[in-house]
């Protein structure tokens, strides 16, 4: 995805990020997120682990959602039943979305990210960045994939947790 987070360009919110998966006969097997406005770029290569600007990042290692940050694109797509449920659970919902809420996760910042709505080219890169820093990623039905529809980026340790959360 060129730019993801488009509608946050267009409106001048430097969180928009550029996406990058490239594949091969077993699947995505490099991932990058550049935060240009950040100065940030997370990638991920298959077997090599995950870097933040050259440096080796991870996801945090948080137990339990109580208090943990569970960051999205954006609120409206969430049925109402998973964001009454989310918040009931004491998550701290933040709209750091697109690819920034994504590196926020593989960086250890916060322990989730949420697209309820998505398509391939916003998620490709996913996959392989989360695997690599430690983390899990899914589409709502628990499968890895980037073309679900959906995606669910966490520390690992919270994700089936959040699953049940999340699903109506």
């Amino acid at each position: 995805d060129p730019i993801d987070g488009t509608k946050a360009f267009t409106h001048g919110v430097p969180l928009y990020s550029n996406l990058l998966a490239i594949e091969d006969a077993d699947g995505i097997e490099i991932g990058v997120i550049n935060i240009p406005a950040l100065g940030e770029t997370v990638y991920a290569g298959r077997g090599l682990g995950c870097f933040c600007n050259g440096e080796p990042c991870s996801v945090n290692d948080r137990e339990g959602i109580a208090d943990a940050y569970l960051t999205s694109s954006g609120l409206s797509p969430w049925s109402d039943g998973a964001l009454v449920r989310a918040k009931a659970a004491g998550l701290n919902l933040r709209t750091w979305g697109d690819g920034y809420g994504y590196v926020l996760v593989a960086t250890g910042r916060v322990e989730a990210m949420f697209d309820p709505k998505a398509e391939l080219y916003d998620l490709a890169p996913m996959p392989i960045i989360l695997s690599e820093a430690g983390g899990r990623f899914t589409d709502l039905a628990g499968n890895v994939d980037p073309g679900g529809g959906s995606g669910l980026a966490t520390n690992g340790r919270i994700h089936d947790e959040l699953l049940a959360i999340l699903r109506d």
